[in-house]
């Protein structure tokens, strides 16, 4: 055997001994869900865990240093995933906090939009449209109960971080999307109600999150949804801006995928139970 195949030997018995290893590390996963579900503890404890990682990365020479710590966040963010994921096996009664929002069914009464696109709105939505003075007024009416539905448009979907600034702290979310009936065909609308209405043709999940601005913080959040199969459509980074108001390092980002799984329920759970700030956006259908 010349030297070459003996180091591929070595790591070949080296990566067997890793997939054993993390094989049972994540069946104690499912073992630490089911106790600390019967003693009521948190599976998540942010402090201890960042010690551990850091405990753990530090045995390490300072070229390996940043490769350790990303590789032990990694394992122990998967040891918390299979904890979550236990907990929603064996509790189907579960729901998340959106999942308790979801509705089939439409808002009833009268859609708004700015008056310059109100031609559009009517012809391709087939109803009477009422014109307002601006995006932010059709909003507010809608957020007071005057309106059902805000109807408004963008240039096209790489803008659609200006449609989210504007309603993701709000009591509303995303409906609908769907292309002009008389104007370019770059153009796209989108509806907005005070429902989070899931229809079946749906095939896009918006989601708001803050991460913090930290090494890895966002791969490792990207990992998780990519883990669960869920594939990014879009995704925009708003950095923080004096004066906006907003979360250092928010996150708006589309999904397709099966929405109802359960690794996606669990990758959301976690996200929803670990994040300082996370907001499903709402659930619609995307044409071509």
């Amino acid at each position: 055997m010349n030297q070459l195949k003996l180091l591929t030997h070595i790591i070949s018995t080296c990566d067997d001994a890793l997939a054993e290893t993390f094989q049972k590390r994540m069946d104690i996963a499912a073992m630490m869900a089911e106790t600390r579900r019967d003693l009521n503890e948190e599976i998540f404890d942010e402090a201890a865990e960042t010690a551990y990682v850091r405990s753990v990365a530090a045995q390490f020479p300072p070229e390996l240093l940043l490769k350790a710590n990303s590789l032990w966040s990694t394992i122990t963010r998967m040891h918390r995933g299979q904890q979550y994921r236990w907990t929603l096996k064996h509790n189907t009664e579960h729901k998340l906090p959106h999942e308790l929002a979801v509705t089939d069914t439409e808002a009833e009464g009268i859609v708004v939009c700015p008056a310059h696109q109100v031609e559009d709105v009517s012809a391709t939505l087939n109803l009477q449209v009422t014109p307002c003075a601006s995006v932010d007024e059709a909003l507010d009416m809608v957020e007071r109960g005057e309106a059902a539905h805000a109807a408004f448009s963008i240039s096209n979907t790489h803008d659609l971080s200006d449609i989210y600034l504007r309603f993701y702290k709000r009591d509303l979310y995303l409906n609908h999307s769907f292309r002009p009936y008389v104007t370019d065909s770059d153009r796209r609308y989108f509806v907005l109600s005070k429902k989070l209405v899931r229809k079946e043709d749906c095939n896009r999940m918006s989601l708001a999150f803050a991460v913090k601005r930290s090494y890895g913080s966002l791969t490792q959040t990207l990992s998780t949804l990519a883990e669960a199969k869920l594939n990014i459509e879009n995704m925009r980074l708003r950095r923080s801006i004096p004066g906006d108001g907003h979360p250092d390092d928010l996150i708006f980002i589309d999904l397709s995928g099966n929405f109802d799984s359960l690794d996606t329920r669990a990758a959301l759970y976690q996200m929803e139970l670990e994040m300082y700030y996370f907001r499903v956006l709402g659930f619609w259908h995307h044409e071509g």
